[in-house]
This record gives structure tokens, sequence and C-alpha cells, in this order.
């Protein structure tokens, strides 16, 4: 992500909400572990929401389903991952409705 000069949001992409929907991976820092300081997860973007104070988080729909939420201020760093060639795109098998 491109760097801003806001320091609310050091790698802050201003279109993240035009990217819905594509494959992302994002390593993140977490707290509690002194050990394993750092997280990452690759997924579909789902939201991004934004807080009064102007805070984003992102939410990551994985394979299985489940959502992670990463404040954007935890980002350490995000990357679009580029949907294999030589095939249409395949939801994950968690979004189908039986």
């Amino acid at each position: 992500m491109a760097a801003s000069s806001d320091p609310a949001r050091p790698r802050g992409d201003p279109d993240l909400k035009g990217r819905l929907g594509e494959k992302i991976s994002v390593l993140f820092r977490i707290e509690g572990d002194p050990d394993h300081p750092y997280s990452e997860v690759v997924g579909l973007l789902q939201r991004v929401a934004v807080s009064e104070s102007g805070a984003r988080t992102l939410a990551v729909c994985r394979r299985d389903g489940s959502v992670v939420e990463v404040a954007e201020t935890d980002v350490i760093r995000l990357k679009f991952v580029p949907i294999r060639s030589g095939g249409p795109f395949r939801a994950p098998s968690s979004w189908r409705i039986d």
C-alpha cells in the first residue's frame, strides 16, 4: 500500500472499498504473545468499516467462511493476490447456500 502523510493511516489506501471481493493477504500485529507478535490472514476483502474517529477496520473472509477483522493501524503488510489464471473465480464452499 502507498504511504500516507496521515499518521493515523501510515499505509492507508484511499480506495480499499473499490477492491471489495478481491483476494488479499494481510500481515498484522497482535498482542498478548511476545513470542508470536504477528499473524497473517489470507482471503477475500469483505468489508472496510470506518469508525466515527476515522479509523478503518478490514474484514477478510477466509476460505472456511470465518471472518477476521484487522484494524488498519495494526497492518504491517497488505498485498492483493492475483486470481490464478486459466480458470474462473471459485467462491469458497462456505458461501454456498444449501
